[in-house]
């Protein structure tokens, strides 16, 4: 994930240029669009963090520079009207400045992000397909809600970053986890980075209050974490000491006190904490289905038994009574009012979560997701795909080169500026309590894990495994019914992906 770069805000923002350099001997040749020159490479050594680009008095690049910005969230990573507001908005302000000044380059962006627009074929494929077909040239980049890049990726509407001139994915502002996980057939059509700080937002984590851990005298999370303890067995052991019917009406609601508050989503996001997947990129570069095996057998069974016992755990989006979903429009109330009023020591959910809570008075932390077992060698963080957002490229876009130095120069600025602004100055800095939680933080991003079996939406795993907290159903049973769809579109993804 993104590590946190060193530099203060202030003394980052007295040089506003610097000069940068290819990897090759040759002169870099721009082309597409209005871009005609040829640049003669400095002699200063590249560095991992310095972008390998031409010196900018010698581009002709100036202009707006148009992002398509869609999602399920309103989170944009690229608009902020002046140098007021909070510390990520200025972050972000400034680096469009940087921008401005050192290329004439202008951020301007279209921001469509609608909750529940981005399902596979939403807003923003929409918009990218649609110029596609037209021929037209739109946008200069896109930031697009998962399922739907996911969707453009292997319909052919956006380019092979690794393709791009001048876009280097092997650098430190750029996510290497993602490269890992994301890059089909040596292609990449889609990634993040320092250049946003959405996925760091919706990484799964959890919560947990540091009074409720004193008064039922359990266990020290951090130091569980720090010996290597912090396993699933104990995650359970920790919750099983915490259930009461508190207004003694028989019924376990949103009234009473767990050791858990949960909803559907950790049924996926349980997966990257064992170190598993839907599917993986294999050795050979193809997507393959990894996800029944003995060891994610045992994986739902200790998962689910935490789950699904309502005297210590609950579930705000599950009717314990019916059996069926509760109201959307209760959730964001439940869960805050639950948390806030110390009826709930450990809370599953995503990082963005803590600033939810950050003028209440209940005294809380940030935990990894526990390892499966002490045998497992790193822990597993799921980047959300419902709530993220993914760089990408479309096809159409006129001049390749001016994309790639300036995506380049966004990730770039990315590092020194908005992952600090967001890290260092936000989420530390106001959202969390206590020194514990920034090495926690650590841990979390340094073990993030994207699911291409989710993203893609293989055989449809990732709505039955959501929907478990209310089917209860049996995963050999999940698995076997919905495994012939899964590997077709593995097939003809694979395909798809070795002849583009």
């Amino acid at each position: 994930m993104k590590r946190i770069a060193s530099f203060l805000l202030a003394a980052l923002m007295v040089c506003s240029t610097f000069v940068a350099c290819t990897n090759d001997d040759k002169p870099a040749t721009t082309t597409g669009g209005d871009v005609v020159t040829t640049a003669t490479p400095t002699t200063t050594e590249p560095t991992e963090d310095t972008p390998d680009l031409p010196d900018p008095s010698e581009l002709d690049i100036a202009g707006e520079f148009n992002i398509l910005v869609s999602g399920n969230m309103s989170v944009n990573d690229f608009e902020s009207e002046d140098d007021e507001g909070t510390t990520v908005e200025i972050a972000i302000y400034r680096r469009n400045a940087m921008i401005n000044e050192k290329y004439g380059v202008e951020i301007v962006n279209e921001d469509v992000t609608k909750f529940g627009s981005a399902g596979g074929s939403g807003t923003g494929f929409t918009k990218i397909y649609t110029d596609y077909m037209a021929g037209e040239s739109n946008y200069d980049a896109a930031m697009v809600g998962t399922y739907d890049v996911a969707t453009l990726a292997y319909s052919g509407y956006i380019h092979d970053l690794n393709d791009m001139e001048y876009l280097d994915l092997s650098k430190s502002y750029w996510d290497q986890k993602a490269n890992e996980d994301l890059a089909i057939n040596g292609k990449m059509y889609y990634t993040t980075g320092d250049i946003s700080i959405v996925d760091n937002k919706f990484t799964h984590a959890i919560l947990f209050n540091k009074d409720m851990v004193k008064d039922y005298e359990l266990d020290n999370p951090y130091d569980l974490v720090r010996n290597n303890e912090w396993t699933l067995e104990t995650f359970a052991g920790l919750v099983k000491q915490v259930g009461e019917d508190v207004n003694q009406d028989g019924i376990y609601d949103s009234n009473d006190r767990y050791g858990l508050l949960t909803w559907k989503d950790p049924m996926l996001a349980v997966l990257a904490s064992a170190g598993e997947k839907i599917c993986t990129i294999n050795d050979s570069g193809k997507i393959e289905l990894t996800f029944y095996n003995e060891r994610v057998l045992n994986l739902y069974d200790q998962f689910t038994a935490i789950m699904f016992d309502q005297q210590h755990a609950y579930d705000y989006q599950y009717d314990n009574v019916t059996g069926q979903q509760t109201a959307t429009s209760t959730w964001d109330t439940v869960r805050d009012t639950v948390f806030n009023e110390n009826r709930a020591v450990f809370y599953q959910t995503v990082v963005r979560t803590g600033e939810r809570h950050r003028d209440a008075e209940v005294d809380f932390g940030f935990l990894p997701y526990p390892k499966m077992d002490a045998s497992q060698e790193d822990y597993g963080h799921y980047v959300s795909a419902y709530h993220s957002e993914f760089v990408c490229v479309p096809e159409t876009v006129e001049n390749y080169a001016r994309t790639g130095i300036i995506l380049e120069e966004l990730a770039y600025y990315g590092k020194q500026l908005l992952t600090p602004a967001y890290y260092e100055q936000t989420l530390i800095g106001q959202t969390t309590r206590d020194e514990e939680s920034a090495e926690m933080l650590d841990i979390i991003f340094a073990s993030c894990v994207y699911d291409v079996g989710i993203y893609y939406n293989i055989g449809t795993y990732k709505e039955q495994l959501g929907n478990l907290h209310r089917t209860r159903q049996a995963i050999s049973s999940l698995y076997e019914t919905y495994k012939t769809s899964a590997e077709q579109k593995i097939s003809s993804i694979n395909t798809i992906f070795a002849q583009q």
